[in-house]
């Protein structure tokens, strides 16, 4: 069997059949679709039995409820697949996806093939495309190390930040023992792809956008979460031993320190946002715990290579100020947002 579909699910009644449908309505038909409900409140477990029942290619298993990663890594335990395609279970593949796939691997046989992605913003009704950007076989250490050292924005979106636009080589994710972990709650599939970066040899990307991604209202991206604080330095350091791997360090480490301090500042500015629900004392805590930590330091050092002159107006305040100058400069920077729409 050329793939496994591992879709984890968990109370995505509302979105569910459309995503089946779009993975059953594919041009090929060798494949098999694991779907783990990972303890489900609402209808979905129902749903997935109800497809289950009319199509052998869909088995179904009900677990206790532990999280996506647990869920994926469950999956995967069960896959009988050549290759692996990790999907969310409110998202959409076009019909063609698995067709073009499966010619790239039958031609090629690489670790991993990867596409662009259409990203739709349900809340604030915005579309964005993220997609390499041209096809290219990249065949060998070299290669993709001369590919890292002068990737594009969007290219390494695509082939770190993102799980879902891949199909990954069933053997070459046993091979290296690769699984999801458990105790990330958010950015596991930033890790999984730096780690797998670690060993692979061969990478196929086309530009076409074949994967529809959604970003709800209810969504683990949209909202302030603190938890994942204390997993950024694991991210960064998953990104800086991926290039180490490479012999490529050095020269990008820069470039890769503004991009997470990028993240780590988006991530700070969220304390804001509305659908922030810690209370006072619950921020001011964290503000304590982030203004002595390495994700502040990574903070600083984007807010110092921007390049924007309101970003340095935040850098003083924070450096001149510390703890209390990361309130001022948050609730500036919220008027800002504000006043600007």
């Amino acid at each position: 069997m050329i793939l496994t579909v591992i879709i984890p699910i968990y109370n995505v009644e509302k979105y569910l059949k459309k995503t089946l449908n779009s993975v059953l309505n594919q041009k090929i038909n060798d494949f098999e679709i694991i779907l783990v409900d990972d303890g489900s409140t609402d209808e979905s477990g129902a749903i997935c039995d109800e497809f289950a029942e009319k199509d052998t290619r869909i088995r179904v298993f009900h677990i206790t409820n532990g999280g996506v990663s647990r869920a994926r890594n469950f999956g995967l335990a069960q896959a009988t697949g050549d290759y692996i395609h990790f999907m969310d279970s409110d998202d959409l593949v076009e019909p063609e996806m698995y067709e073009q796939f499966s010619n790239i691997i039958k031609k090629e046989y690489p670790d991993i093939v990867m596409c662009g992605s259409l990203q739709i913003n349900s809340r604030r009704h915005t579309e964005m495309v993220v997609a390499p950007e041209q096809e290219a076989f990249l065949n060998g250490r070299n290669q993709i190390a001369e590919y890292l050292n002068q990737i594009p924005l969007n290219d390494m979106k695509c082939l770190i930040h993102y799980i879902w636009n891949k199909w990954y080589k069933r053997e070459f994710l046993l091979k290296n023992k690769l699984s999801f972990s458990p105790t990330l709650n958010l950015g596991e599939d930033y890790v999984f792809n730096c780690t797998a970066l670690k060993s692979i040899e061969k990478i196929y990307k086309v530009p076409n956008t074949y994967y529809h991604y959604f970003i709800r209202g209810n969504s683990l991206v949209s909202a302030f979460q603190s938890e994942p604080w204390k997993s950024r330095q694991m991210l960064f350091d998953a990104h800086k031993e991926s290039y180490k791997s490479f012999g490529i360090w050095s020269e990008n480490k820069n470039a890769i320190m503004l991009e997470e301090g990028k993240m780590c500042f988006a991530a700070l500015r969220s304390v804001n946002s509305s659908r922030c629900e810690l209370s006072f004392a619950e921020k001011t805590a964290f503000f304590r715990k982030f203004s002595d930590s390495e994700q502040m330091k990574l903070t600083v050092f984007y807010l110092k290579n921007s390049g924007k002159n309101l970003h340095r107006v935040w850098l003083f305040l924070i450096q001149k100020f510390n703890l209390f100058g990361i309130r001022i400069m948050l609730l500036a920077d919220y008027a800002v947002r504000r006043i600007r729409g």
